[in-house]
């Protein structure tokens, strides 16, 4: 028997008892309608938890810690050099912080406007590409100048919330405050007192002493400095960590924290090693599967490590448990769609089991036979899931819709589900999850149809004819 035939006689049998095999197919769509919305439920609330966190940060940076010269490992220069040479590290940097150093920026006529710089950051400058930080305006640090003492210009990058730590000395009250965000009589945003791309600024290195009598002796010593770049998300509804740091060349500042203390003719205590080291460091990892391995071998080395991906992984888990349950619950009524299926080819065969006798006694194999009742179980899975997958996608769409609509429903949704919308899609069902439903489906019905089908094939052809 051809296969074209074998299809012919399949979809006609299907249509002599129309209202029991439609009966049958909304089972299977009902069914393949829950298993598909339970998944994308938790595919939708998988998607939401991994925008949720990252918003708080990169998922591929790691947090290196070292506590000090008692650490197993020192975090020094040699050692980030290890980190970096490791596979699947993207880029990486020590933060370098030169201890006491009094630091203020100064602009304007007679210095009118400045700025305290509490904690000036020392990077490697030529990590700063591939390591994520977003640049407003500007360039980012170029590599190490010359070396020029006193005489040399020093490059700095500064976060654009920064740029409104300038104070005017020539007014007085709230006068000589700008803040992000501030308006004007007219309701415009003011702009802040120094444009660091723009404007000249000096950077000016103090030292307070104090003799005998409690009398404070100030000295200052001031250097060339520009603004290389500023940093921060141009999204003013993005929030960027770097927004309120400054950052220089870790060389640079290192050479600069050298001319603070040669100016002042201060003595500081050296490590047993004589060598710098750093409290803390930043990697960047090339991919997020490889988080995990590079964390667990940085921390083997002796350090302390934090990354997001230790909170993630924990919450990715117990999302796959919950998007198991959602699947098994839907699964429980394609199950039931399975038993209907069954139910339908038994019946089937019992109403035609003469026609089954006279196929047999016309010579028509046993394979063929088999076939034709499979073939019958497998369509109606098939066209089941089809549909399901069809009004799956309607639903989805009005979930979300509604979801993303802000009423009352949305807030009721979004608590039913755990409260993870956060503003994205409640339901998602990608194309895998439709071709799998699909494909379900219809291995559920030729598995329902498999032993209606073998038992079609043992019927006696004799006793089949003689069937009334």
């Amino acid at each position: 028997m051809r296969i074209s035939d074998l299809i012919s006689m399949t979809v006609k049998n299907l249509l002599r008892r129309k209202t029991r095999t439609l009966l049958t197919v909304a089972g299977v769509i009902v069914g393949t309608c829950s298993i598909v919305l339970m998944v994308s439920l938790g595919i939708g609330q998988t998607e939401a938890l991994e925008q949720n966190i990252a918003q708080m940060g990169d998922l591929t940076m790691i947090q290196i810690y070292s506590y000090g010269e008692n650490a197993e490992t020192v975090l020094n220069d040699e050692t980030m050099q290890r980190i970096l040479a490791m596979d699947g590290v993207q880029a990486g940097t020590p933060f370098y912080n030169a201890p006491n150093m009094e630091l203020k920026l100064f602009s304007g006529k007679k210095d009118r406007y400045q700025m305290q710089l509490w904690g000036v950051r020392g990077v490697y400058a030529d990590q700063l590409e591939n390591m994520g930080f977003n640049l407003a305006e500007g360039e980012l640090l170029p590599a190490q100048s010359t070396q020029g003492g006193k005489n040399k210009t020093y490059q700095m990058l500064m976060g654009k919330s920064m740029v409104y730590e300038f104070t005017d000395t020539k007014a007085k009250g709230q006068a000589a405050y700008r803040w992000e965000g501030m308006l004007d009589a007219n309701g415009n945003q003011l702009p802040p007192f120094v444009d660091p791309m723009k404007d000249e600024l000096t950077l000016v290195m103090e030292h307070t002493t104090y003799d005998e009598n409690g009398t404070a002796n100030r000295e200052e010593a001031r250097c060339e400095v520009e603004i290389s770049g500023i940093l921060g998300s141009k999204d003013p509804n993005t929030y960027d960590e770097n927004s309120y740091n400054l950052y220089m060349d870790i060389n640079d500042l290192k050479e600069l924290y050298e001319e603070y203390k040669e100016t002042f003719d201060i003595k500081e205590e050296k490590n047993k090693k004589n060598e710098v080291t750093y409290n803390n460091a930043k990697i960047k990892v090339s991919d997020i599967d490889m988080v995990e391995s590079i964390d667990k071998a940085i921390k083997d080395m002796g350090f302390e490590t934090y990354s997001l991906n230790s909170i993630r992984e924990p919450m990715m888990e117990q999302m796959q448990q919950q998007q198991l349950f959602l699947g098994g619950i839907g699964g429980i009524s394609l199950l039931v769609a399975a038993i209907g299926i069954s139910n339908t080819m038994v019946m089937s065969i019992y109403e035609r089991t003469r026609e089954i006798g006279i196929m047999k006694v016309l010579g028509c194999k046993l394979g063929n036979i088999r076939s034709v009742f499979l073939m019958e179980a497998g369509l109606i899975g098939f066209f089941g899931g089809l549909a399901g997958v069809g009004i799956s996608y309607g639903i989805s769409y009005g979930l979300n819709y509604l979801t993303m609509s802000g009423g009352a429903l949305s807030g009721v949704l979004g608590s039913m589900l755990g409260g993870m919308g956060g503003g994205g899609s409640l339901s998602v069902i990608p194309l895998w999850l439709a071709g799998a439903a699909v494909l379900f489906a219809t291995v559920i019905g030729l598995l329902s149809g498999f032993s209606p089908a073998n038992r079609a094939v043992k019927i006696s052809a004799l006793e089949a004819i003689k069937h009334e």
